[in-house]
């Protein structure tokens, strides 16, 4: 079962690869198109607005929209493109014409409801005898998508056409028909029942919607409601979620459907803490970002969290190991910093002390979210990479109180985990005992299972830094090309299915010799392998090697 929730949570992550990209370009293009930005400059904003730098510029921003307007495809593409585990191409196409079968679907039956785009706005809807507030729950069920009148479905619908079409796929691609109908075999038989299928979510989505989009109003008037306990009970339950790899699950839903919250950004209803955060990014309008979109406590955790820890650690370290903890963990703080990674102190808690991470760190977490909403923080993401864009837009940024938060968790960080440290004797790095034989390092929670375990590894392991590329020493680590079901990846991890486990090397060689920032397993037989930003090629030379065997 966690296995299958790993699967579909990587594969909802595949569109987001798009996103950070898509937030550059509409940071440079928004900032460059606004009006206040232009005269803050010093320039001629009726001369600037009819030059070839505006137009530029609006085509950069508009590059930028084509990732946020249209994430229902790139969810369904994305989705079914993933979790196919052969001719992947014929089930991201089939995919695609999935989903405008479904939009064409809900189009017609709305059309013959006498529903289409000019009654089913908030004034259609108020002169049908709805208050101002009806009206607007129920203009906000519709949307125009890709030229087609429709519920407004959005992720949730390119979701629901990602799994329906990578199970067909895998059940239908190799389908042998008779002769007369060879034409359509095999991987043509797919689209076909796509466009099928396409027309059977569309007409279950005409009959289902309403309830299911007024369901998902009313959590996210729940969520809203909540206040800040909704704020601390999100946070804490996402960052319990993130060693098993199963967070997307929680966290993309909210900030990319309904569950999020819905708002009005320049005339357009906007759905999702993280879309809404980018419709305000590209809108010339000087309003700030939207303050409670989960994401003010990232930066505590990345900036002022993490770096007390690792400061704790250092301090609690013996004295003459100071200088190789020194270098070890300055590494991973500016990881964490500049890219958000933040696996290697993580995993080294849940070795050495699992309360620690469940007990002390996650509700830390969670207050730093709650006081970064209290304080009206406005930004997107926690590291600097992710802040890049929306440097363009200073107007739209609400960072001021990381003045005093950043250096209160800091110290609150610091000062409780070396308490924690010493008082309970926790063997960080550099506190192992005198005389012992391990190398100083951060550690993960493979070390704690097979410390538990006692697991051994069959076989001889081959080294990538001697004797081979570093895939091939993956592939070897795994325990052979016969032992591996299945690799990805999603933004820093390697996602792996192995036949047995049981093979797979010690983490001690991962890190040696691998590169490896850390290990979790989750399930039976799946496992994920931290790389950081990297992942991606390293993921392409493994699976080039195991389709070249």
């Amino acid at each position: 079962m966690k296995e299958r929730l790993q699967m579909y949570g990587k594969s909802m992550l595949v569109p987001i690869s798009l996103v950070a990209i898509g937030g550059l370009l509409l940071g440079v293009g928004g900032a460059l198109t606004s009006e206040t930005t232009i005269n803050s400059f010093g320039l001629d904003w009726g001369s600037y607005s009819h030059s070839v730098w505006y137009k530029c510029f609006t085509v950069i921003k508009g590059l930028g929209d084509v990732i946020f307007k249209n994430l229902g495809i790139l969810y369904a593409v994305g989705v079914a493109f993933s979790l196919a585990k052969k001719e992947q191409g014929w089930a991201a196409f089939s995919a695609m014409v999935a989903y405008l079968s479904m939009l064409m679907t809900l189009s017609i039956l709305l059309k013959n409801e006498g529903l289409n785009a000019e009654n089913t706005t908030i004034a259609g809807f108020v002169a049908q005898g709805q208050s101002a507030i009806d009206a607007t729950k129920s203009s906000a069920l519709f949307t125009t998508e890709l030229g087609y009148f429709s519920y407004r479905t959005g992720v949730f619908g390119g979701l629901a056409i990602g799994f329906c079409i990578a199970a067909i796929h895998a059940r239908f691609y190799n389908t042998k028909l008779p002769l007369a109908l060879s034409f359509f075999s095999g991987t043509r038989t797919v689209p076909i029942l796509s466009l099928l299928a396409g027309g059977v979510l569309g007409a279950f989505f005409f009959v289902c919607w309403p309830f299911i989009g007024g369901t998902l109003g009313s959590f996210a008037g729940f969520v809203h409601d909540s206040g800040l306990l909704g704020t601390f009970v999100y946070r804490a339950v996402n960052e319990i979620l993130i060693p098993f790899g199963m967070h997307p699950l929680i966290s993309l839903p909210i900030r990319w459907t309904q569950l999020g919250g819905s708002e009005m950004v320049d005339g357009v209803l906007v759905s999702g803490t993280s879309a809404i955060q980018m419709a305000q990014l590209a809108s010339p309008e000087p309003g700030k970002l939207l303050v409670r979109g989960f994401m003010g406590g990232n930066a505590i955790i990345n900036f002022a969290i993490y770096p007390g820890i690792a400061l704790a650690m250092y301090h609690a370290t013996r004295k003459e190991n100071k200088k190789k903890v020194a270098a070890l963990l300055i590494s991973v703080v500016i990881s964490t910093i500049v890219f958000g990674i933040t696996e290697p102190i993580l995993f080294t808690f849940l070795f050495i002390a699992p309360w620690l991470y469940f007990f002390i760190y996650a509700p830390l977490a969670a207050l730093g979210e709650v006081l970064s909403e209290l304080c009206k923080v406005s930004i997107y993401q926690g590291n600097i990479k992710d802040w890049i864009p929306f440097f363009f837009r200073p107007e739209k940024l609400n960072i001021w109180p990381f003045l005093y938060l950043f250096p209160a968790f800091f110290v609150a960080s610091y000062a409780l985990f070396r308490v924690l440290i010493t008082r309970f004797n926790i063997q960080t790095p550099g506190r192992e005992d005198v005389g012992s034989d391990d190398e100083i390092r951060l550690y993960t929670k493979q070390d704690y299972s097979e410390k538990l375990n006692k697991k051994s590894t069959g076989g001889e392991i081959k080294k990538a830094s001697t004797e081979g590329s570093l895939a091939e020493g993956i592939i070897s680590a795994l325990g052979g090309r016969e032992n591996i079901v299945e690799v990805d990846n999603c933004i820093s991890r390697l996602r792996i299915v192995l036949v047995n486990a049981e093979l797979m090397a010690p983490d001690r060689h991962w890190k040696e010799n691998l590169e490896a920032m850390g290990i979790v397993r989750i399930g039976k037989n799946g496992v994920q392998i931290v790389y950081g930003p990297n992942v991606c090629s390293i993921a392409v030379d493994v699976r080039e090697l195991l389709e070249g065997h």
